[in-house]
């Protein structure tokens, strides 16, 4: 994507607004992230005192803000691409780029992942999986389910993504058409 103005509309539009929406409200666990390690630091180091639930707790909220942050931050386009290489081309040429990008590199390894992962959740639950640690905690497949979660909202944000990239191209190819008399 590029910093073209995108036209906001349809199923484009509602992707990107649900996913951007998630993240907004995902970023909120930030807040709780830093809460949790402020009360394990002044616990420990106050306290003598030490909780694995907090501390467990703490990978899990960077867990899935990182998790969360795949799709808000392709939909923001704050991602990362060869942008020196991308900047020479022309915006359909980008375009191009993009759609071969998302059909012949993303969707695969969003399947990849996803396929997976669900097996992954899958199987913690089955085993009734939790920590390693006696305090620990449980349910460790909660944890993991944000994993397919992730890649599926991806995989939304690349079909808004994807939807817009089709657009752009069907319309410039229309308004060439009729410029040149035809």
């Amino acid at each position: 994507m590029t910093n073209d103005k995108k036209p906001e509309r349809g199923l484009s539009s509602f992707l990107d607004r649900a996913i951007l929406g998630i993240g907004n409200a995902g970023s909120w666990l930030i807040a709780v992230l830093i809460v949790a390690v402020l009360v394990q630091v002044v616990l420990r180091y106050l306290f003598q005192k030490s909780f694995v639930k907090l501390e467990e707790l703490q990978w899990h909220l960077y867990a899935v803000i990182i998790m969360l942050g795949l799709a808000y931050a392709f939909v923001k386009d704050s991602h990362i691409r060869l942008d020196i290489m991308h900047s020479r081309f022309s915006k359909p040429t980008r375009e191009k780029i993009e759609i071969i990008g998302i059909v012949g590199l993303l969707w695969p390894m969003i399947f990849i992942f996803f396929m997976h992962s669900l097996n992954f959740v899958v199987e913690s639950f089955r085993v009734g999986e939790a920590s390693d640690a006696p305090m620990g905690l449980g349910c460790r497949w909660i944890i993991k389910s944000v994993i397919p979660i992730a890649f599926f909202l991806l995989f939304w944000a690349s079909i808004a993504r994807l939807i817009r990239a089709i657009s752009y191209l069907k319309n410039n190819n229309q308004q060439g058409n009729s410029s040149d008399g035809c």
